[in-house]
């Protein structure tokens, strides 16, 4: 009988130590279950920073609702305008070559002389210009436009003279000769412009070979160009009727402008002791102080 209660005990033993396992295990079951839920379980400050949060991402979106999206401000750089480049424009066409030399030929080739140079405007040529322009051969205007073309020989206009002439003023027809002129015609108030004139035509008047001036061509030539200065009419008479001299020199033209500029039309002024005037012009002072006397 005995091994039997030893058996009973040990399988008791046995139901003990699995009841009490099995109270362990319950027990530590229980302790994690609790653990768990009470990590699960947010605490006070959690709920209210929680309620924070979504009072704030509520009241983002109704401000979101009432206003217009956010954009971003873009700066416009401020650029100086670059400077515009001149226009450039094309210089109208002016003065026709081709137009000029037509209009030359229209006085070459006019001269009863059959010996005279057909390429060249000779004085029946120079005759029908004035007339195409409604000037007289007794003004002024042909020799300032001689002066103007440089002509070296009167009254001869050669093609060159008359193509580079003419380019310089820009004329190739008789309607910008005729509007022209006048204002050419003008310039010679100028004082310096006229002494340069004046001297101009002593060397165009005479003969290209020689140094002198004939001196009917003199008187031609200063009753034109000096017309309404002083002295202009009585020395022109005084050359007439004396006949002091059969040429006029370079000196005695040049002086005589001069003369004609300084001293008054009665000779009030004129100084015959520390003048040194030309004999001719001296000589032409006593023959008007003998007139008077």
């Amino acid at each position: 009988m005995p091994p039997k209660r030893k058996n009973n005990e040990t399988a008791m033993g046995d139901k003990q130590a699995a009841a009490k396992t099995a109270k362990t295990t319950a027990a530590t079951a229980g302790k994690d279950t609790k653990e768990k839920k009470y990590k699960a379980k947010p605490s006070k400050a959690d709920k209210v920073i929680k309620q924070q949060a979504k009072a704030a991402a509520v009241d983002l979106e109704a401000k979101a609702s009432s206003k217009p999206a956010y954009r971003p401000t873009t700066i416009t750089a401020v650029v100086a305008p670059k400077p515009t480049p001149p226009v450039v424009i094309s210089p109208v066409k002016t003065f026709d070559p081709e137009k000029c030399y037509l209009w030359f030929k229209c006085y070459t080739g006019l001269e009863d002389d059959e010996d005279f140079d057909r390429e060249l405007i000779g004085p029946a040529g120079i005759t029908k210009l004035c007339e195409d322009i409604d000037v007289s051969l007794e003004t002024v205007d042909m020799l300032v436009l001689a002066y103007h073309l440089e002509a070296d020989t009167m009254p001869i206009f050669t093609k060159d003279e008359w193509a580079k002439g003419m380019k310089k003023l820009e004329i190739d027809s008789v309607e910008r000769l005729k509007a022209k002129l006048p204002g050419l015609v003008e310039k010679l108030k100028d004082p310096a412009h006229f002494k340069e004139f004046y001297r101009y035509i002593f060397m165009f008047a005479k003969d290209s070979e020689q140094k002198c001036m004939p001196i009917d061509t003199a008187c031609a030539m200063i009753s034109t160009v000096m017309k309404g200065r002083p002295h202009e009419q009585r020395f022109v008479e005084y050359l007439g009727v004396k006949k002091p001299i059969k040429v006029i020199n370079k000196d005695q033209w040049h002086n005589f402008l001069e003369f004609s500029d300084t001293v008054n039309e009665d000779l009030s002024n004129y100084d015959g002791v520390s003048s040194a005037w030309p004999v001719l012009l001296d000589e032409y002072v006593e023959w008007r102080n003998e007139e008077s006397a």
